[in-house]
């Protein structure tokens, strides 16, 4: 009786996990992320003074399989390291952070624009952070889904045509 319901047991979780598994947009294909991590460098023009960043962007890329459409996809996740700038006029010191995290369709290069904060070294600089655009260009073997090539380079965020 005893192995009767362990039995059961097992059984019905691992019927739980297949359901949640199948449920998902994106299941990865195999549990395996590369990482790549490179230099990002840019000039971002702006109030109250243009600033020059430096630093590297970490790079998690992992090849999923979307289950609508069959397409082979990859999850992304960004995260700035050491970032860190001066103002061109001032001299003041200015940091960037942020993580961000999506998914695109897997290709041979993919380009991404992404903003991320940045503001002044003080303690209320958070207080008064400004945007910069991270434009990422990412080549891939096709075969292994691992980033091949990767560049990058902030900016200043373009404003909407009004």
């Amino acid at each position: 009786m005893r192995t009767r319901r362990s039995t059961f047991g097992v059984v019905a979780a691992a019927l739980l996990v297949g359901v949640a598994l199948a449920t998902r947009a994106d299941v990865a294909a195999a549990a395996f992320s590369r990482t790549v991590t490179i230099p990002i460098v840019g000039t971002v023009e702006g109030l109250p003074e243009s600033v020059a960043l430096s630093g590297k962007i970490e790079i998690v890329s992992t090849v999923v399989s979307d289950q609508v459409d069959g397409s082979p996809k990859t999850r992304l996740s960004l995260k700035l390291v050491g970032v860190s700038g001066a103002g061109v006029v001032t001299g003041a010191k200015y940091v960037a952070a942020g993580e961000q995290s999506l998914v695109r369709r897997l290709a041979t290069s993919d380009r991404l624009d992404i903003t991320f904060p940045f503001f002044r070294a003080t303690v209320d600089g958070p207080l008064s952070a400004r945007s910069a655009v991270a434009s990422i260009t990412l080549n891939y073997d096709l075969l292994t889904g691992a980033v091949t090539k990767a560049t990058a380079v902030f900016s200043t965020p373009k404003m909407p045509a009004e």
